[in-house]
């Protein structure tokens, strides 16, 4: 793997921010280093290492859909472009799952991405929107 395909952990924030808030995006992006951030971002929130139900799982994908607002994306197209991508791995039945530390693809992603805090991250960008359209309308008012 180059170093080309390592995304760094600013990287990874300015364009899971842009995703997530800016872009207008329906479905999963056409680039495909934005897919794997998207769904890297999807595997910081499940978090927990070991084995999860079905139920479990679901309940974290809402959340991320939930906290994402992407349209066309539900829990379970999610979950499975997750299995399929090898960030989660599923029994045969489909009643576990485990998230695979590694990932897969031809993406890397730097260490500390783990350490990520999804939601606040996704809070933070839109905290800082708005401050930045309130300095934009100050400005205006201003002129």
């Amino acid at each position: 793997m180059t170093d080309k395909n390592i995304i760094s952990k600013d990287q990874f924030l300015k364009r899971m921010g842009d995703l997530c808030l800016r872009s207008g995006l329906s479905g999963f992006p056409k680039d495909d280093a934005d897919q794997h951030i998207l769904l890297k971002s999807a595997v910081l929130l499940i978090g927990q290492p070991g084995v999860l139900t079905e139920q479990e799982i679901n309940e974290k994908l809402r959340l991320w859909c939930q906290i994402t607002r992407i349209k066309g994306i539900d829990h379970g197209t999610l979950r499975r472009r997750l299995v399929d991508t090898g960030y989660l791995a599923r029994n045969k039945d489909g009643s576990a799952y485990q998230v695979c530390l590694a990932g897969a693809g031809k993406y890397a992603f730097e260490a500390t991405i783990d350490q990520i805090d999804f939601a606040g991250a996704i809070a933070a960008a839109r905290d800082e929107i708005e401050r930045r359209k309130r300095l934009f309308i100050e400005k205006s008012w201003r002129a």
